[in-house]
């Protein structure tokens, strides 16, 4: 009994530690002012792959076309990976009328994110890249100024940028809000410290010859997903780069949530399935002492259970763990203005330590499905 005590708290210390350094990293960033008046303008090509998006391709490239920055100084380059509805035929609808600068390439067969994104990339003629998603269906119109204001005010090579959820009054998406207020709490945080380890594809920028020289996505074509954070990971192993978080409002894009709960299972094993392939240790310490520290709640229910003599030491680590996570998640749900969901933290702490355990679980043994198709 005395040994369990021991192990327990060294995972809640541990978990402080992480969380910690989370909220120590969080309140580090530069900050600009998106009123500052520019005399020149960065050339930035926002690319993307699209792949049976009908539903949201319009309002994703609409969000796009209303950006307050100068027409002559962007241009969208979209790749449709072998759609099998209406996503070319509206989004070039839809750009054949713009006044935007743009290009729009249909393959014929399935190839993937990341080489789609590698001849998006090669085709761009801007300095900066900036990489996003279709269901991307909200973005500030200051979004592509702020990125603007980043790199030329602090020489940015990389720039990570917030990603939310559109408010959907479903337990489901509810509990998904909840969850990304963490994942941007650590990650905005660990950032903040330079000691980034994650980022989301659909919104992060970065400068294209640094891609260049980073060889691409080179080094992880093998895997499906994962086009974002190995890129980070291979930014790093170069000298001279600035990975900096776009600790702005404007900078804050959104998507839907999954409402489908098979589909929702699908994505987040995705997400976890590249997990075993990053070798950044600090990536694999978060991982395991996440879902350990969740696991704190499962120990003291059998505790509980048991009538054990440990329940109130278990109480203590429990309890412990919430002032941390609520502390980090205020701070995640200030910036993204999403304070009334920490209400939910006491539910979502009672299963997450189930659904932590299932994905790590099934990341492990099952190769999750992307609209069909088997991820390799």
């Amino acid at each position: 009994m005395i040994f369990e005590l021991y192990i327990f708290a060294v995972i809640i210390i541990l978990y402080g530690l992480f969380i910690t350094l989370a909220i120590y990293g969080f309140n580090k960033h530069q900050h600009i002012d998106v009123k500052s008046t520019l005399d020149t303008y960065l050339s930035i090509s926002i690319v993307l792959s699209a792949r049976n998006e009908e539903k949201n391709i319009g309002a994703c490239i609409k969000q796009l076309m209303a950006q307050e920055y100068p027409k002559t100084s962007f241009e969208i380059i979209l790749i449709d990976d072998a759609s099998e509805d209406e996503t070319y035929k509206l989004a070039s609808n839809i750009l054949s009328q713009s006044n935007i600068k743009h290009q729009i390439i249909r393959q014929n067969e399935h190839t993937g994110k990341k080489l789609n994104l590698t001849k998006a990339i090669q085709l761009a003629t801007g300095d900066i890249i900036v990489t996003t998603d279709a269901d991307v269906i909200y973005r500030s119109v200051y979004w592509l100024k702020s990125i603007h204001l980043y790199f030329a005010k602090y020489q940015s090579t990389m720039l990570i940028m917030p990603v939310d959820y559109i408010t959907h009054h479903h337990v489901l998406s509810t509990f998904q809000i909840v969850e990304n207020l963490a994942i941007s709490g650590i990650t905005a945080g660990y950032t903040g410290i330079n000691m980034a380890f994650m980022c989301n594809g659909a919104n992060l920028a970065f400068k294209k010859q640094a891609f260049i020289n980073a060889n691409g996505y080179q080094s992880h074509l093998n895997i499906s997903s994962g086009e974002d954070v190995f890129l980070l990971e291979d930014f790093k192993n170069k000298k001279s780069i600035n990975i900096m978080y776009g600790f702005d409002r404007h900078l804050i894009v959104k998507t839907l949530p999954e409402i489908n709960f098979r589909n929702f299972l699908e994505q987040r094993i995705r997400w976890a399935y590249k997990a075993k392939y990053n070798k950044n240790q600090l990536n694999l310490f978060g991982g395991f002492i996440i879902i350990t520290a969740n696991l704190l709640v499962l120990a003291l229910i059998v505790a509980i259970i048991k009538q054990s003599a440990i329940i109130p030491y278990l109480s203590i680590f429990v309890a412990t763990k919430l002032v941390f996570d609520f502390l980090l998640l205020f701070l995640a749900s200030n910036f993204l203005n999403k304070v009334k969901y920490l209400v939910w933290l006491i539910p979502f702490e009672c299963v997450y330590w189930i659904y932590a355990l299932v994905i790590g679980v099934a990341s492990l043994v099952y190769k999750p499905y992307w609209k069909g198709i088997k991820t390799r």
